[in-house]
């Protein structure tokens, strides 16, 4: 296993910066994912890992060795694209092959080892079968066969499930990550779904306009978020902009519209008297009129198999709220919200906090 580390990683094309000196680390045998939107900068560091991209300035270290300048063939990695990339002229087994015969494996090694990885990818029965004969997961698991077959240091990918159908990127999901355990080896993976950075992930690092937003395991970027930017595009989030009434060492109390009132019991970078709290939609609860903390009305009601739902126009704001299928709260019905304080985030003002 392999530690990955970038040092104050630039990449630049002409006068485009698309990296602005990141830094991160990766653990030996860490499951690491970049997420964010088109355009970010994802893609562009894992060419720059792979040596596909010359970097601009900065260093890439491999277990503290620089290398940074080093050819793609001379950094030990195995990569899987979106396109999968495989032989069309080749069986299942050759193209596994391929790239232990670049590398001179004696024969009967190659056997072996593409064998053991055909096994591993539950592609035994496939060996002689060429990839237009394979469904598209089953394509993907040749690709990482492929991969995992040099025994590289690093295993990279980019977006490998964006060409699969809903139920078998969901089945892809689990059987990467399971893989990725029982081999063990340091991963870095590109996507721009939320789900799939989430689901499987030791951390999810997000990034923005070339630089890091935040890093950190998925459950502290779902529930607290770095800023406001990460908060929207990690799921839903509620924003709600209030009034700072009391504040102690604890946390801060808040008025709602209408004469409610909250308490964030955590330290708020509150600004100008007033502090934006985050609560996700499945943090709040509908209640009868009068009995939570803020008035509303049901503006729109989604059924999606799981859970309902609703938007609910507020004083502060239209906001989403999930519910169970057991509760119906049909369209134009008046409610309550009620939060979960404890559940409550504060989220920086970019203007910075109260002097």
């Amino acid at each position: 296993m392999t530690e990955v580390s970038l040092l104050s990683l630039v990449k630049s094309y002409g006068k485009s910066i698309a990296l602005k000196g990141i830094s991160l680390s990766v653990g030996h045998g860490e499951f690491v994912s970049l997420l964010g939107p088109s355009g970010c900068g994802k893609s562009t560091t894992l060419k720059c890992i792979a040596g596909f991209e010359d970097i601009s300035d900065g260093k890439i270290l491999f277990d503290n060795t620089d290398i940074s300048r080093r050819l793609p063939e001379q950094r030990d990695i195995g990569m899987v694209f979106q396109s999968y990339a495989l032989f069309p002229h080749m069986t299942v087994a050759q193209n596994l092959a391929f790239g232990l015969e670049m590398r001179r494996v004696p024969k009967s090694e190659i056997a072996t080892r593409v064998a053991r990885a055909m096994e591993m990818v539950q592609l035994t029965p496939y060996a002689e079968r060429f990839p237009k004969a394979l469904s598209g997961g089953q394509q993907q698991r040749v690709a990482l066969a492929r991969a995992l077959v040099i025994e590289p240091a690093i295993l990279l990918l980019d977006e490998p499930l964006a060409n699969l159908d809903a139920k078998l990127r969901d089945e892809m999901r689990g059987f990467i990550r399971d893989l990725q355990k029982r081999v063990g080896i340091t991963t870095i993976y590109v996507t721009h779904d939320q789900g799939e950075a989430m689901t499987m992930s030791d951390r999810v690092v997000v990034m923005f306009d070339g630089e890091i937003a935040q890093a950190a395991p998925p459950e502290e970027v779902y529930n607290h978020p770095a800023s406001e930017r990460v908060a929207r595009f990690v799921g839903n989030a509620n924003i709600l902009d209030l009034a700072v009434t009391g504040k102690d060492a604890a946390g801060s109390d808040l008025a709602l519209p209408g004469g409610g009132a909250l308490r964030v019991d955590s330290p708020a970078p509150w600004a100008n008297g007033r502090l934006r709290v985050m609560a996700r939609p499945e943090q709040i609860a509908l209640t009868d009129p009068g009995a939570g903390h803020l008035g509303g009305e049901i503006s729109k009601r989604y059924f999606s198999g799981g859970h309902v739902e609703y938007h609910v126009d507020t004083q502060c704001g239209p906001l989403v709220v999930l519910g169970p299928t057991t509760q119906t709260v049909a369209e134009g019905q008046t409610v309550a919200l009620a939060f979960d304080p404890a559940r409550l985030w504060p989220i920086p003002d970019p203007k910075g906090p109260a002097q």
